[in-house]
């Protein structure tokens, strides 16, 4: 069911908005779920605003997963699938109880292991019954990493959670990632925080900013002591 609350946008309205925050400073990222305007629905994770999606009558729930028929860790580390699945109206994927392939809300999603894109836990499918949300593994090779900005200034200046597990093609970790590694499963154009442990920006000293571009590490910066990106 939607609760109504107090929230703040990083831009002009929703449809415009890269993040929703719980305070005018923007700083606290808002918890991860489905947020409204009454026009439009969009998606937060990490917070990061997925792609607007207009209620076609508010009976169900449409929600982009990342999804590998074989196990938890080649979800995470070896590859997904992008799987579009339904659930009640109101409901997010994390405490949702059952997720459908219908949006008439009537046949099970197929067994499997599904996550929201670049979230830290799952939910595995098994015989049409949903398990509860666990912790993703660690892959070889892994880092954690922020959500996305458009700007790689913003990590200098504002706080971000660095906590969502992620690993490069090649098996490069966070010390040693390079230009042109690949991130496994994918990322959207533009700037990440990332660092060996989970944390954020504001507790961590040795985080790094990597820009993608095609889902490639095309650069590698830090923050000087203007508060400006600058090359590693």
């Amino acid at each position: 069911m939607a609760v109504s609350g107090n929230y703040y946008l990083n831009g002009p309205s929703l449809s415009t908005a890269t993040a929703i925050f719980t305070d005018v400073n923007l700083t606290i990222c808002a918890p991860d779920g489905w947020y409204s305007d009454g026009v439009i629905s969009r998606e937060l994770v990490g917070c990061k605003l997925l792609i607007q999606q207009t209620c076609s009558g508010c009976d169900e729930n449409q929600v982009t997963l990342q999804f590998n028929a074989n196990s938890a860790a080649d979800l995470f580390c070896a590859g997904s699938s992008t799987s579009i699945v339904y659930m009640a109206v109101g409901d997010i994927f994390s405490t949702t109880t059952q997720i459908y392939q219908d949006s008439l809300l009537t046949i099970p999603a197929i067994d499997g292991f599904y996550r929201e894109p670049f979230n830290a836990s799952y939910r595995a499918e098994q015989l049409s019954t949903l398990g509860s949300l666990t912790t993703g593994p660690t892959c070889s090779g892994g880092f954690f990493i922020s959500g996305l900005s458009n700007s790689c200034n913003s990590f200098c200046t504002t706080n971000y959670l660095i906590s969502v597990s992620a690993s490069s093609v090649s098996g490069n970790d966070y010390f040693t990632l390079t230009l042109y590694d690949e991130i496994v499963g994918g990322l959207a154009d533009g700037w990440y925080a990332y660092d060996d442990f989970s944390g954020s920006t504001s507790t961590s000293a040795s985080w790094r900013i990597m820009q993608i571009q095609n889902n490639l590490v095309v650069d590698i910066l830090e923050c000087d002591s203007s508060n400006n990106c600058q090359p590693l």
